[in-house]
């Protein structure tokens, strides 16, 4: 691990902490570098440096049902791990209408900052789990309430507010939290 990340982990250590993760700011990304995140692996290191209060990921349902049987195995897994799962249906938003061109969105920023202004007093430390400068309000509304923030995120498409002040990017804990995935054994049809 960096020293500047076992810094900003020391520092920090022994905090009570909300960890609130916008999934579509981790999910892109893993898509794009061709990682997954163990969140199993993110939580137990987590948890070797904080008391860990409040673990949500805030997700966007598939409206496709073969996406939904996917994404229903994925938030099984994460809640097997004590993560809860926020969710909501993802939403088309027409880009332009006469060539049928659209993308599914959903947005999780004021759910995450509700969630977080609730349980302000519950909690020592916020880890927002997104590197999208919207939550820049959030993070001055904890400096407001005496508490620390700290995002976690991926380097790409970090917003340069975040990057000014404690982050810690995931793809340089990969080595810590990437999920490795097994071949299916020989003879195995059902995967």
């Amino acid at each position: 691990m960096k020293t500047k990340i076992k810094e900003i982990l020391e520092k920090l250590e022994n905090k009570r902490v909300g960890l609130f993760i916008d999934n579509a700011n981790w999910f892109y990304p893993q898509r794009e570098l061709g990682w997954d995140i163990d969140f199993k692996k993110l939580t137990v290191l987590l948890k070797k440096y904080f008391k860990i209060k409040i673990l949500n990921l805030y997700a966007g349902t598939p409206l496709d049902f073969k996406d939904q049987k996917r994404f229903q195995k994925f938030a099984d897994k994460l809640k097997k791990t004590g993560i809860e799962v926020i969710t909501k249906k993802l939403k088309k938003i027409w880009l332009d209408r006469k060539y049928k061109k659209f993308i599914y969105k959903c947005n999780f920023d004021v759910e995450i900052a509700l969630d977080v202004a609730r349980s302000i007093n519950n909690i020592d430390l916020l880890i927002i789990g997104s590197g999208d400068s919207d939550f820049i309000a959030v993070k001055k509304y904890c400096l407001e309430n005496k508490k620390k923030f700290l995002a976690l995120c991926f380097s790409r498409g970090v917003s340069w507010e975040i990057r000014q002040g404690y982050h810690i990017f995931l793809d340089e804990i990969k080595d810590k939290i990437q999920e490795i995935k097994t071949p299916p054994k020989r003879g195995d049809n059902n995967k």
